[in-house]
Formats: structure tokens, C-alpha cells, sequence
């Protein structure tokens, strides 16, 4: 007969996007998030001691707490705070999430007892470009960051501007900045001639001037620079009627309307109330959204960037011939689509050693699903329930390997980062099994000696680490449970080792779903008392 007692931890996590970990327990800590990612900060050690505590910006409260109770958290429809390890989680950052934070700590009388600040950047997409030739042509990403090399360096310059049509961005001399329009969301370098410009829109689409003078006043030099804006971009073949396009929620959509408009000798692209587009043959006459589009005539494609809802909806091209009669007539359905933005990802551990993996997604329209296992689908040997298309499934028994959860729609696709399952050997006959990123497969070390019997003087000094991190009230019920029949079966020889325990080697504090298991033999534990 063989006695099993386990024990089964589950620290459940997130992961979304692309998350990031810092420790904020240093007064003045620089910490970074990705844009729609995850950022998880350390701003204490454990809350459980601490009276109350505040963590605000310059304006707002974000949390607010007394101990282990959290009595308000502003951002709690996409955050978390765990008072246990003082750790502050943070899923779908934004640009408006960066900034100086504070943390302020109070005694029992009401006095402030500690503080300390914490700086939250908010980095996005980027892409940089060298300005330093007249008419250079640089990209950046919708909601991301470009970096602009305009100059060697600003600190010889007496004056320069850099400027749009209409509006003066930057105004400089020498290493003063005079004037920044834009300096809530950029940054210049005089030392490099670097301008960073975060948080792009389609309204920094443009072409910029820049303008360099002497101590007299006089320009002494001059180039320009076209800077275009990229969102995810999508395109269709609009040449068949009822064709059906698709394109995302602040993006870029190419359609194709025909072949090539040099030799049609009029057309108009309208939805049932307006006219978009109207053209005879090279010639676009009118163009009622020119502020964000374009119509090439010789390949017949229409670009529309910056979408919005009500770019959704029915067009119908009308092709003319010389004599005023319509030749060709054609619909085409286009519909605007939220991007997928990120990606949650939550485990849980069933009784019998199976594993239930829910997937989720924020910011996407109609979202589908797909689970893959070390690159291939899952296959019905490895699922208990669920399909490979569903949200959430039940993996069977010893099913191990990467783990990625993957969802898409008509106009983005995003994938969490994958998750690895293994087993780790440790003393004493227990193993431990977890899930952890698998960019992160260090957690398993080996044992330098694998005793198989606990001696009654090293139980007591046995190190209870895994007891202390994991014992949670549904984890007692199951220990207390195991006990009472291992007691029954056999009542001397547990006593000779209730004080047993195992030391756990923690993997890392970023992993996002973990699970312990820890089972032992006692066959193996008492086979040599």
C-alpha cells in the first residue's frame, strides 16, 4: 500500500502582451512598459505589515490601502495588487500611464513614515530615421515612437527651426531649447541632434522644414523631411462585386477599384449618400476625404488611412463611358475591425493532475482562437475537453512542452508568449511541476544528493520555504485531509515524521501562470526508519 499526500499550489498571473517586471522599492526606481503590454512593480515587501499606504501621480490617487486590504484602486478594471509581496500589476498600458509615481507610507498616528518615487516609461513601437538630407523620407508606426537625426548637433547652431506648414514644432539656439510645441509627448537632444517624438497620430503625417540661421539672421541652410504614419494596414481586391473588405480601427485600408482609370473615361466612388471619389480618366476631379486617402489612377487602388467606424459600410463604384451611360456597376462591402491588442492567459490546476488553460483577449472584434504544443495543435490525446478553436481547454495528465495560445481576426493576429510545463527532481523523493515562460527554463536544479530517508534530527531543520509561499487555506484542507488517513494506516511511523518538509528552489518572480505540485512516496520516506 502506498500513502500519497499532495500538495498543490497555483499562482495564477497574466500575460499580456509584452510584460515587463521592475523593483520600485528604490526611491527614484526607472522602470518601462510596452504600449498595450503588461508591467508588474515591486513597491514594497509585503503590505500585510503596513498601517496604510498611498501610490499616486501628481493628480490622482491610483491605490489605496490599510494592511492586506485594498480600499480603492483606481485602475482595478486592469490592474492588480497583491499585498502579500507588495507587487502592483498593471495589464493594457497606454501613454497616459507614463509619468512619476509616489508611494507614501503612514504610521498608526497618521505620520508619513516613508516615501519614494518611482518613474513609469511608456515605450511603443520605434523606428528611427536620418534627417540630415533634404527630402528624406522617414516612417513611423501609428502609437509608437520615431527618432529623428535632424543634425550633428544643435550646441554650434545659433538659431534653427523645425516646423510644419503651419506651425513652428521646434525653435532652438545653440543648446537652449526656446520652444518645444509638441514637449508633452517628444524630446530633443542638442548634443546629437535627436528629436523623439512618442505616441505618433496621423495628424504628425506630414512634411517638416527645417531651418538653420547665423548671429546675423540670415538662413544658412534648409531641407525638408516627409514623415509617414503607419497603422496596421490591410487591403482588398474590390474588383468583383459584393466583394467583402475588411480594415482596422485607426489603421490603413488599400483598395483595389480596377484595373487602371487612364482609359475609363469617368467614374465615381460613393456610399448611398456621398460621392468619395470622382475622377476622368488621370484625373481625380474631387476627392471628399483627400485629408487622409489617395487614388493612384494607374493601378486603380484607393488608400484610406486613419479608419473609423463610419468608414464602414456599402460602396458602389459607377464606371461611365463618353456618352454619359453607366458601363459598369459595382458594390463592395468594407468593415472596420478593432485590432487584437493583447492576450490573457489563466491556468488552473484540476484534481487529478489535469490542467484547464482559459484564453482571452482585450480591444479585438470577433477574435478566433487557436492552441498549438511545442509548434503543432493539440491533438485529442493531449486534450481531456475543449478543441483547438475554443477559448478554454483541458489538458490530460503528463501533457508537457510550450504551451501558446494564439487569436486573430480579419486584421491583426497575436500570440501569448508560451508557456513550458516540466518536472523538476528534488530530495527525498518529491518532485515539482510548474509552468513557467519558456524563455525562462532555468527553474529546475538539480539535487547534489538524492537521500531516500529523512533522518529525525535534519527533519526538524528541514527548510519550510515551500510551506510559506504556498499553503493557502483550500491547500490546508487537502494537507489535513491526507494526514488523517496516512494517521490511520500507519500512526507510529507518521510521528517520526510529521516535521518533514522540502525546500523549494523558487524560479523566477516574473513568471506568469505557475503550478507546484509536490507528491511523496511514503514508501520511499519511511522505507529505511
Amino acid at each position: 500500500m502506498e500513502a500519497v499526500i499532495g500538495l498543490l499550489v497555483m499562482i495564477l498571473g497574466v500575460s499580456h502582451g509584452v510584460e515587463t517586471s521592475c523593483d520600485g522599492r528604490q526611491d527614484g526606481a526607472q522602470c518601462y512598459g510596452a504600449l498595450g503590454g503588461t508591467v508588474v512593480l515591486r513597491l514594497m515587501d509585503s503590505a500585510s505589515e503596513i498601517f496604510r499606504y498611498h501610490w499616486s501621480t501628481k493628480t490622482t490617487r491610483i491605490l489605496y490601502g490599510r494592511k492586506n486590504l485594498i480600499v480603492s484602486n483606481e485602475i482595478e478594471n486592469r490592474s492588480s495588487f497583491t499585498p502579500s509581496d507588495g507587487t502592483f500589476r498593471i495589464n493594457n498600458l497606454s501613454w497616459n500611464d507614463d509619468g512619476v509615481y509616489k508611494l507614501t507610507i503612514y504610521d498608526s498616528n497618521g505620520m508619513i513614515s516613508e516615501q519614494r518615487t518611482l518613474h513609469l516609461s511608456i515605450q511603443g513601437e520605434e523606428t528611427s530615421c536620418d534627417g540630415r538630407q533634404d527630402g528624406a523620407q522617414c516612417y513611423g508606426a501609428l502609437g509608437g515612437t520615431v527618432v529623428l537625426r535632424l543634425m550633428d548637433s544643435a550646441s554650434e547652431i545659433f538659431r534653427y527651426h523645425w516646423s510644419t506648414k503651419t506651425t513652428r514644432i521646434l525653435y532652438g539656439r545653440k543648446d537652449l531649447i526656446v520652444s518645444n510645441e509638441i514637449e508633452n509627448r517628444s524630446s530633443f537632444t542638442p548634443s546629437d541632434g535627436t528629436f523623439r517624438i512618442n505616441n505618433l497620430s496621423w495628424s504628425d503625417e506630414g512634411e517638416y522644414t527645417l531651418e538653420i540661421y547665423d548671429s546675423d539672421g540670415r538662413i544658412t541652410e534648409q531641407r525638408t523631411l516627409q514623415l509617414t504614419i503607419q497603422g496596421v494596414e490591410t487591403s482588398c481586391d474590390g474588383r468583383q462585386d459584393g466583394a467583402q473588405c475588411y480594415g482596422a480601427l485607426g489603421g490603413t485600408v488599400v483598395l483595389r477599384l480596377m484595373d487602371n482609370a487612364s482609359e475609363i473615361y469617368r467614374y465615381h466612388w460613393s456610399t448611398k449618400t456621398t460621392t468619395i471619389l470622382d475622377g476622368r480618366k488621370n484625373l481625380i476631379v474631387s476627392n471628399e476625404i483627400e485629408n487622409r486617402s489617395s487614388f493612384t489612377p494607374s493601378d486603380g487602388t484607393f488608400r484610406v488611412n486613419n479608419l473609423s467606424w463610419n468608414d464602414g459600410g456599402e460602396y458602389k463604384l459607377r464606371i461611365f463611358s463618353s456618352n454619359g451611360r453607366i458601363s459598369e456597376q459595382r458594390t463592395l462591402h468594407l468593415s472596420i475591425q478593432a485590432p487584437v491588442s493583447s492576450v490573457l492567459l489563466v491556468s488552473e490546476c484540476l484534481s487529478q493532475g489535469e490542467m484547464r488553460v482559459s484564453c482571452s483577449s482585450e480591444g479585438g472584434d470577433s477574435p478566433q482562437y487557436s492552441w498549438t504544443l511545442d509548434g503543432h495543435t493539440l491533438t485529442d490525446a493531449e486534450l481531456l475537453s475543449g478543441n483547438t478553436e475554443t477559448t478554454n481547454i483541458t489538458l490530460k495528465q503528463h501533457v508537457s512542452g510550450q504551451l501558446v495560445c494564439s487569436v486573430r481576426n480579419k486584421v491583426s493576429s497575436i500570440s501569448t508568449c508560451g508557456f513550458t510545463f516540466i518536472n523538476c527532481p528534488l530530495p527525498y523523493g518529491m518532485r515539482m511541476s510548474q509552468w513557467i515562460f519558456s524563455a525562462n527554463n532555468t527553474l529546475c536544479i538539480e539535487p547534489t544528493t538524492a537521500p531516500t530517508t529523512i533522518p529525525e534530527t535534519e527533519a526538524s531543520t528541514v527548510d519550510h520555504s515551500l510551506l510559506i509561499c504556498g499553503v493557502r487555506a483550500a491547500v490546508v484542507i487537502l494537507a489535513l485531509i491526507g494526514i488523517c488517513v496516512f494517521f490511520a494506516w500507519k500512526k507510529k511511523k507518521y510521528k517520526m515524521a510529521a516535521g518533514s518538509g522540502v525546500h523549494c528552489e523558487r524560479g523566477h518572480e516574473e513568471n506568469s501562470v505557475m503550478m507546484v505540485e509536490v507528491r511523496s512516496s511514503a514508501s520511499e520516506l519511511y522505507s529505511n526508519v
